[in-house]
């Protein structure tokens, strides 16, 4: 550190500063990014902060801006933005092939989706980088990092999205109530009870052969078969996997051609989940209360719905 010291202090430090970001996606996978580098945007090196492994970064549009630092008043929320990848991968062309490929395996299929993501933000001086990914590791040189976590999306464009972030000591258990009051929509992850993971959503793991898209649309499963791994599919073409351990049954739809051995549950830059949940009253209504007639509701079924609705304005 000191050694980095002496080197700002000088009159030209002759050097150019590296803006790295570690993103720990809620699924605890790592993403390592940096915004580029005048002469190209190759891959770049870095040790961890233990110095016990070397991690590479991979190059894409982004930058972190309204950091602060003050002993009083309410902690900075600065902004990340970067670029829209769900959006600017959806005809796969460009560099951000590799972070689609990334978030798509994670199962991100939109910018709320990153949501609580944990953002590492370090900053270092291009001497200091390591040359490569399979080099020797050793304690970093570096400035002090700051650690945030995304909030909420602040907004985004068909190029851009911006997020606005948070001190983790705003998110954890310093928000009362707990959970975030929101009318509209459901908070509980999709089959998270069901499967085991928490919140109150207990939607049957078959989905009680009645498939419904985010738009609360019935999924016509006449010619959907089950994934067979020595097939291949094409563009738009539906599948279903079902779970042998616990019976989960999700339905896929292929983003483009498929070659054989590209498992939907783990080949997400080929598939797609399209019967999910669309968070809204409805959707409660038309799975649980709802039969083989969608219009027919049995209104007197309890619906395990995670949102707030009386805390919406009516007229």
């Amino acid at each position: 550190m000191s050694e980095l010291i002496q080197t700002v202090q000088l009159q030209t430090i002759g050097d150019a500063l590296i803006e790295l970001f570690e993103l720990t996606l809620p699924s605890g996978t790592t993403v390592y990014l940096h915004n580029g580098l005048k002469q190209g945007d190759e891959a770049l090196a870095f040790s961890n902060k233990a110095g016990t492994v070397v991690n590479e970064y991979t190059a894409i549009p982004i930058e972190m801006d309204g950091i602060e630092f003050k002993s009083d008043g309410p902690l900075g929320r600065p902004s990340l933005s970067m670029a829209n990848v769900p959006i600017l991968t959806r005809q796969i062309s460009s560099k951000e092939d590799t972070m689609y490929d990334i978030l798509q395996e994670e199962g991100v299929e939109g910018n709320e989706d990153l949501l609580n993501t944990k953002v590492v933000y370090r900053r270092t001086l291009q001497k200091y980088l390591s040359s490569s990914a399979g080099a020797t590791p050793s304690v970093p040189i570096e400035f002090p990092s700051q650690t945030y976590v995304i909030d909420r999306v602040a907004g985004e464009s068909n190029i851009i999205v911006n997020f606005e972030l948070a001190s983790p000591i705003d998110i954890e258990a310093a928000q009362l109530p707990y959970r975030q009051i929101i009318g509209k929509y459901c908070s509980w992850e999709y089959q998270g009870q069901s499967l085991g993971r928490g919140g109150g959503c207990n939607w049957s793991l078959d989905s009680r052969d009645r498939f419904f898209d985010s738009s609360d649309s019935a999924i016509d499963m006449t010619s959907v078969a089950e994934y067979v791994s020595t097939q291949t599919y094409s563009i738009n073409g539906r599948v279903k996997t079902i779970e042998t351990d616990n019976g989960l049954v999700q339905v896929w739809e292929a983003l483009r051609s498929v070659p054989i051995s590209k498992d939907p549950r783990t080949s997400r830059a080929y598939w797609k989940r399209i019967d999910l949940c669309g968070k809204l009253m409805n959707s409660c209504k038309i799975r649980f209360q709802g039969n083989n007639d969608n219009a027919i509701l049995n209104t007197n079924i309890p619906l395990p719905f995670g949102g707030f609705p009386g805390t919406k304005k009516f007229r």
